[in-house]
């Protein structure tokens, strides 16, 4: 029984309609050239011109297609589902997603490497939506971005271990799994490849400085999980002892982080990170049968998941993605848990 998913899907379904139906305000990242004419956010980006900015939008469109795989097999639909369907259908057209492709191909680092992990993830997700149309012109992305991924690893000198977009170790967690979906070997053995030269010899993580003031990613957890997905479980439950070490009840890793009440988008990350930690935390607690980490899991999450359905759009924008994410991986960790033995 999916229990945390059940009772949050309800109550993100309308958050989500809300983020990819909305086009102000909105945050981009465009370069500007000389001579250029005036830039149109909207003309640029068709699909992912919503949800604040373009990553979140591309997230937000992947949560909105688990929300319709939850709902399909049930009785108890949300009105907001229906709308929620057609806004999909309406962003992810062939001609809206070609439009994104061209603009990646002119913007070589273009949200790499976060708002490429999430299209890809997006890409595998249409894979097994009812929403058949959509699955070719995001298979076009994502092939496209494989193919920018590959070649950026082979340049890139050593990996990003900040808690912000930039992280590495997130956002190959998220490619690997996609480049399964999709059968990406060439994605695939190259994230192997590089993980195993940054992250395989990482012994006595400095986890007592996490966290800084603005992190959504534990940067840490981000790369265990990346490690969890590459690594046999003896081999995993081996290479994580030696990473987290001294790893006392109160540490600050499993500790939630209080989050001030103000209106700062940046501070405003660490509800993010409460979640975040929560879906990592599952997901390592599960791999190696850890019962204190699992449920660190569910007290980050109830920390944070209040803050994905609240009404401040800076947190409304990008959270729901998060707490989906955790709820899913604390239920399948929990269903584990409470099989007989």
């Amino acid at each position: 029984m999916n229990a945390l998913q059940a009772d949050l899907a309800p109550r993100i379904a309308p958050v989500v309609l809300a983020n990819i139906t909305t086009r102000y305000p909105y945050h981009d990242s465009h370069l500007f050239r000389t001579g250029e004419a005036a830039f149109d956010f909207v003309t640029a980006h068709p699909a992912f011109g919503n949800s604040f900015d373009w990553h979140s939008s591309v997230h937000s469109h992947w949560t909105a297609l688990q929300l319709l795989k939850h709902f399909a097999a049930r009785t108890d639909v949300p009105p907001s589902i229906g709308k929620l369907h057609d806004a999909v259908v309406h962003n992810l057209t062939e001609r809206n997603v070609a439009i994104e492709c061209e603009y990646l191909a002119a913007s070589p680092s273009y949200e790499r490497p976060y708002g490429w992990a999430w299209a890809l993830m997006l890409a595998a997700a249409i894979e097994s939506s009812a929403i058949e149309a959509a699955r070719k012109p995001l298979r076009r992305l994502a092939d496209q971005l494989a193919a920018k991924t590959v070649g950026w690893l082979g340049v890139l000198p050593s990996p990003v271990r900040h808690g912000v977009h930039g992280n590495t170790a997130f956002a190959l967690g998220l490619m690997l799994d996609a480049s399964d979906t999709l059968s990406l070997v060439e994605l695939r053995d190259a994230i192997e490849a590089k993980a195993q030269v940054w992250f395989a010899d990482d012994r006595d993580y400095p986890h007592a400085w996490e966290r800084s003031g603005n992190d959504f990613i534990s940067p840490g957890l981000a790369e265990a999980d990346l490690m969890r997905r590459l690594l046999p479980e003896r081999e995993f439950s081996g290479w994580w002892h030696t990473f987290i070490t001294s790893l006392k009840p109160d540490a600050a890793l499993l500790a939630v982080a209080h989050v001030p009440n103000v209106s700062d988008g940046q501070i405003f990350h660490l509800h993010g990170l409460n979640l975040s930690r929560a879906a990592m935390l599952a997901r390592i607690a599960q791999a190696l049968s850890l019962p204190r980490e699992l449920d660190c899991a569910e007290r980050l999450y109830r920390a944070g998941v209040d803050a994905a359905v609240g009404r401040d759009y800076l947190s409304t924008h990008w959270l729901a993605t998060f707490a989906w994410d955790a709820a899913r991986s604390i239920d399948a960790a929990s269903a584990i848990r409470r099989l007989p033995m």
